[in-house]
């Protein structure tokens, strides 16, 4: 008689059987199905002598099936067989797992053991109601794993997709409620805003911000707290992270501004400057500077994490002016600003605008994806032959005329997998940016409408970020226009 282990299962197996790797194997690829048997032995081909927690085994393979069998009819396994989400599930937590970003998953916080995650694909894929023999020998030896997951890909992309866009819903409705119910709202003036921006970049130039060493810096930065009359509070807490060392002074290597308020590796919050050796650096800090400040007490909104930072730089800009320097300064300021959300918002548009469709329609299917595509390209067809009536002599590359062969259902495919890839990698990060795109809107209209009051207002705000919300702001600043909040019915 000899002996093995494997996890909490005792083996005693008669030395002549000759698979015993083989058993052991099944047992490790289906450990859930042996839970019960943890602490206890089983006797594979050697009788049982008397010992209670001693399980005979005349044939492993019988036994298996026998085991298989038992878990199928468990209530709550039937339960969750049928439950329609099961395959996006499983293909979501599969490429999580891929991507192990675990940080950045926050909507994916559930675990699943990889012998229960092929046990619910492979009960689906064979279908454990009329397959039975061919569930159990796959999951007795795994062949063909490849073939099953790229069944999981092609079968349910759009299933996955939609998952994930009712996840994101989910997150954004309980974490951030008042973004979400001025979603369309929100899209509709991004576009407005990105479009003139877009048209603008022709019209307008760079402007070289003047150069300021580390001590006109600090000067400077003492000169705007006291020209805004920021309380003695916000004075001190400046001098304390600046003897403590809490703000780091890096300077600038790629030409990247990496400016940031971050949680060191000693886990104390710190402020991060990175000096390029302009006035750029004083911008930066200004920023950041009032970032630290806001989130000293609970965590603001994620919408409007950077409200009160981008409205301090504004005011930085404007202080410049003032005491002397160029007023093109607070242009490129704003410039660069919006050149930032352009590029924000070219990247997370499109999940934006899923999102809004997912929550106005329902799901999203490959159809709805590719009828637009269609559509922009029938419409570029006819604007060409409009064209060729008009120039008939001068066209004469025949290609013009012809309606392209697009593959539509490959490109969609391919953006589905893109937006699948980066939601299971990032989670709700995939969305990081919107808050520039919504405080930077707010910010414009708050400087339309500012007033005596308006400095005072956004010092109590940035000191009680946490309190509020998109919806709150707007009230507090009478700017009711910028987004108008959906009538409760």
């Amino acid at each position: 008689m000899a002996c093995l282990k494997i996890g909490d299962i005792n083996i005693q197996y008669d030395a002549a059987i000759t698979d015993i790797d083989r058993i052991a194997k099944i047992i490790q690829l289906n450990q859930y199905l042996f839970t019960n048997y943890k602490g206890k032995t089983l006797c594979i081909g050697v009788p049982v002598l008397s010992n209670k927690d001693a399980i005979y085994i005349a044939n492993f393979d019988k036994f298996f099936e026998d085991s298989l069998k038992k878990v199928l009819q468990y209530k709550d396994i039937i339960r969750i067989l049928d439950d329609t989400e099961l395959l996006p599930a499983l293909y979501t937590h599969l490429l999580v797992e891929i991507n192990q970003n675990k940080e950045a998953n926050v909507m994916f916080e559930q675990h699943i053991s990889n012998d229960i995650f092929w046990l619910a694909l492979a009960c689906k894929f064979f279908d454990y109601k009329t397959n039975f023999n061919e569930l159990a020998n796959f999951l007795k030896y795994h062949k063909e794993e490849k073939l099953i997951l790229n069944w999981l890909k092609e079968t349910q992309r759009f299933n996955t997709y939609n998952y994930l866009l009712k996840t994101a819903t989910n997150y954004l409705q309980e974490n951030d409620f008042s973004f979400f119910e001025n979603l369309n709202e929100i899209i509709s003036k991004m576009n407005e805003e990105n479009i003139n921006f877009a048209l603008s970049l022709s019209n307008e130039a760079n402007t070289d911000f003047p150069k300021m060493s580390l001590n006109e810096l600090e000067k400077l930065f003492y000169g705007f707290l006291n020209d805004i009359k920021a309380p003695k509070s916000w004075k001190n807490l400046y001098n304390k992270l600046k003897r403590k060392k809490k703000i780091l002074i890096e300077k600038d290597k790629n030409g990247v501004d990496q400016s940031q308020v971050f949680i060191d590796s000693d886990g104390i919050r710190k402020i991060k400057i990175t000096y390029d050796g302009t006035i750029k650096s004083f911008i930066s800090l200004v920023h950041e500077f009032a970032h630290f400040i806001s989130l000293l007490g609970d965590e603001p909104p994620f919408s409007l994490l950077e409200f009160n930072s981008i409205y301090f730089e504004r005011v930085a800009a404007q202080y410049l002016i003032n005491i002397g320097y160029d007023e093109n300064i607070v242009k490129q300021v704003i410039r660069n600003r919006k050149q930032n959300n352009f590029e924000i918002y070219s990247s997370i548009s499109g999940i934006l605008l899923d999102i809004s469709r997912y929550n106005k329609n329902g799901p999203i299917t490959r159809e709805d994806k590719i009828k637009p595509l269609e559509e922009t390209m029938q419409a570029i067809y006819e604007i060409r032959k409009q064209i060729a009536e008009i120039t008939k002599e001068s066209i004469k590359d025949e290609e013009f005329l012809i309606m392209p062969n697009c593959n539509w259902q490959e490109m969609v495919d391919q953006e589905c997998d893109r937006c699948i890839l980066n939601f299971t990698k990032n989670g709700m990060l995939v969305l990081n940016g919107y808050q520039y795109l919504i405080d930077s809107y707010l910010v414009d209209e708050l400087f339309e409408k500012q007033d005596e009051y308006t400095l005072e207002k956004m010092i109590f705000v940035t000191e009680n970020l946490a309190k509020f919300n998109i919806d709150k702001i707007i009230k507090m600043f009478d700017i009711d226009k910028s987004f108008k909040t959906k009538k409760k019915i």
